[in-house]
């Protein structure tokens, strides 16, 4: 049964509203008070669900109790509704929801009016008292699976501990079941040494002797310290700190804890780990003595390096597409106020030419970002129909600083080249791994030739080759090198990720499968020739863009006018670029709506009563994103445009990378005119 407090200072009022209430709000409950001190005693021992407050009464008026209602937490999820006898201004209605009050209404009170208020206030109060019971109840629920769940790893850790002693004991016993099977532990990769109690050596097995680089009746006999001594100067890498440990173990006589060494073998400088450890034996014929173990763990320590490499470029491409994601926020901001500031500039020539500077440097970092935004794997694909000649010119200067002055770069392009539809960054990307991996095969200088060319290919070619791909027109892009070039079994491992014949530290190994995968990605492929001293050609060949495909970009017409009337709601949590974009779609005409977050983006458009043309907003923010906010608007303004923004998407928008073709995308950084552009082509598109 709802409870409602009515406070009043007049007892006719009260009468009157007590009255109304109970006649159309069947089976409520009506408590009265007529002063703000009685109202505010009331609504603390009562704990009404609605609080009918008058504003203009003697003592306490209706804003300090609301203010002091909502100030005491046992009472500020009450919902109040403000009654006032004055005129309705806009700044007494401001001044009473900034006290808290959840509704204002003005006397003469209309009954439907208050009822319906009433009635809106005592469905929030109780969809509230749910939510609030129901994360009690949750709270109650995590502290209960919590309790269980510390009991659980407590069983856990005994069990460890038990498979554990398990396992040790299981160790034990295999080591005295080895020392009197000779046979099977010669045929073992294990390395093993038996020593007696005077540490003299016993018995080796075949895998020993090839890790020591001696026979076995060069080791039996001598005594295993010295044996060390000789030999580890040759054989391991840090042969102090190998020693130490050694001898740590015939020092106190008992299980040592195992400890990686890396070695190198005679046999062509065969570079291996070995892990070591040893265990003393405490009866039979060697008592006192120790069995010490050697095993190979080279491709496990490969591996373990693959997966380190794999978390650090995967660590650095997230932290990369955070950074680019943030800094483009502030790009936009830069770019588009200096750019706006150099339309309001005319006469004064030398701080134009200052603002000019700040633009330069803006659009030079929102490259470097691009090129964060590439690397960390973040970048949206936009395919497009375009020439390589074309972007081969606009970076030849660039290729030129990056691989130095002592490489000859020379560029043969195809005069009737034919178009291919890829996105020019991914293409671009291609030919600096290529430019890169020839400049690091030319130490000492050399010439990098890049070619273009058509040419046509059948399923023979493709069959000789092995190679699945489809007969038909293809561009083929060449990128040759006068460098080291590269053997037959480099050759088989190169697309392989993580692959790479340099220095620990001097490459990532990602740069030519990456080059594999972006020709893959656009249904091409790539072909490698090259032996050891005669450099290294690289060939990408990318499929001929479809000719429906070239036509459809060339009807696209540009929109000359960029203003407007309609209205635009913005939705961005970052206040500079917020402020900017609201600005400039002002200026162009727009009435604008402007929100820091989905959640406010809701509540503007339910108070505001007239149609909403288009939402731009942010893809990424927080609690909701741009994509799940569209969806919740776009029942209520069917004909509403979506434009989203932003410079990082993740999966958001894109499907593996590749902007779907009907959404709206406007990259950050982006300019006022490229905004105001934007905003008037989805607003004019059909769909």
């Amino acid at each position: 049964m709802p409870k409602i407090l009515a406070v009043d200072d007049k007892k006719d009022n009260l009468t009157a509203i007590s009255a109304l209430l109970n006649a159309l709000i069947p089976g409520c409950s009506v408590i009265t008070a007529q002063s703000g001190v009685e109202g505010l005693e009331k609504a603390k021992t009562e704990s009404p669900d609605t609080i009918l407050l008058d504003i203009k009464m003697p003592g306490m008026d209706g804003y300090e109790v609301c203010n002091r209602l909502k100030d005491d937490k046992t009472t500020k999820h009450i919902p109040v509704i403000m009654i006032s006898a004055v005129k309705t201004e806009s700044e007494d209605l401001v001044k009473g929801l900034e006290t808290g009050a959840d509704a204002y209404l003005a006397k003469p009170v209309d009954e439907y009016v208050l009822i319906a208020q009433v009635n809106t206030a005592l469905r929030i109060k109780k969809a509230e008292d749910h939510l609030r019971r129901q994360k009690d109840l949750l709270e109650e629920m995590v502290q209960d699976k919590t309790f269980e769940l510390s009991k659980l790893n407590e069983r856990l850790k005994q069990e460890i501990e038990e498979q554990k002693r398990t396992e040790e004991a299981l160790k034990e016993s295999e080591l005295r079941y080895r020392s009197l099977t000779n046979d099977v532990l010669d045929t073992t990769s294990v390395g093993i040494f038996i020593l007696d109690s005077d540490f003299h050596v016993v018995w080796v097995n075949q895998a020993l002797e090839r890790y020591f680089g001696l026979r076995r009746e060069e080791i039996i006999g001598k005594d295993k310290r010295q044996l060390i001594r000789e030999r580890i100067k040759d054989i391991f890498e840090d042969p102090v700190s190998f020693a130490e440990k050694v001898f740590a173990t015939y020092d106190d006589n008992t299980y040592i804890e195992r400890f990686e060494c890396h070695i190198v073998l005679d046999s062509e400088r065969e570079e291996r780990w070995l892990e070591h450890w040893s265990q003393p034996i405490l009866s039979g014929l060697y008592a006192g003595g120790r069995v010490e173990h050697y095993s190979d763990i080279t491709e496990r320590k490969s591996v373990e390096a693959q997966f380190r490499q794999s978390q650090k470029m995967e660590a650095i491409g997230m932290l990369a597409g955070g950074i680019a994601h943030d800094f483009n926020n502030l790009l936009t901001v830069i770019i588009g106020n200096a750019q706006l500031a150099l339309m309001d500039v005319i006469k004064d020539e030398s701080l134009r030419k200052e603002i000019e500077e700040i633009k330069k440097a803006g659009d030079r970092a929102a490259s470097l970002t691009r090129q964060l935004l590439a690397f960390s794997r973040k970048q949206i694909v936009r395919p497009e129909i375009l020439d390589i000649n074309e972007l081969l010119t606009d970076i030849e200067k660039m290729l030129g600083h990056l691989i130095g002055e002592d490489i000859e770069l020379l560029t043969i392009p195809d005069p009737e080249l034919w178009q291919v539809e890829i996105d020019p960054s991914q293409i671009e990307q291609v030919i600096m791994n290529l430019a890169v991996n020839a400049r690091d095969a030319m130490p000492q200088g050399g010439k990098l030739t890049i070619e273009t060319a058509n040419v046509e290919l059948n399923d023979t070619y493709f069959r000789d080759r092995g190679v699945e791909s489809i007969p038909g027109h293809y561009v083929v892009l060449t990128v040759s090198d006068t460098g080291s070039g590269m053997d037959k079994e480099t050759r088989e491992h190169i697309f392989e990720p993580f692959f790479t014949t340099k220095e620990v530290g001097k490459g990532t190994g990602l740069g030519l499968s990456t080059v594999y995968g972006i020709a893959k990605q656009n249904n091409g492929f790539v072909w490698v020739y090259s032996e050891p001293e005669q450099g290294t050609t690289f060939k990408v060949y990318l499929p001929e863009a479809k000719k429906d495909a070239e036509l459809e970009e060339k009807e696209q017409t540009p929109v000359d006018d960029l203003s407007g009337s309609e209205t635009v709601l913005i939705v961005e949590d970052d206040y500079g670029l917020r402020k900017l974009a609201q600005e400039v779609l002002q200026s162009y005409g727009y009435r604008v709506l402007v929100a820091e977050n989905a959640e406010d983006a809701l509540r503007v458009s339910e108070e505001y009563e007239c149609p909403i043309h288009l939402l731009l907003t942010d893809v990424v923010m927080p609690k909701m994103g741009g994509k799940k906010l569209a969806e919740r608007l776009q029942p209520l303004y069917p004909q509403m445009k979506v434009i989203y923004m932003s410079g990082y998407t993740g999966n958001a928008i894109v499907r593996h990378g590749v902007l779907a073709p009907e959404l709206n995308f406007l990259e950050k950084p982006f300019t006022p005119e490229g905004l105001a552009r934007k905003v008037r082509e989805a607003i004019e598109s059909e769909n």
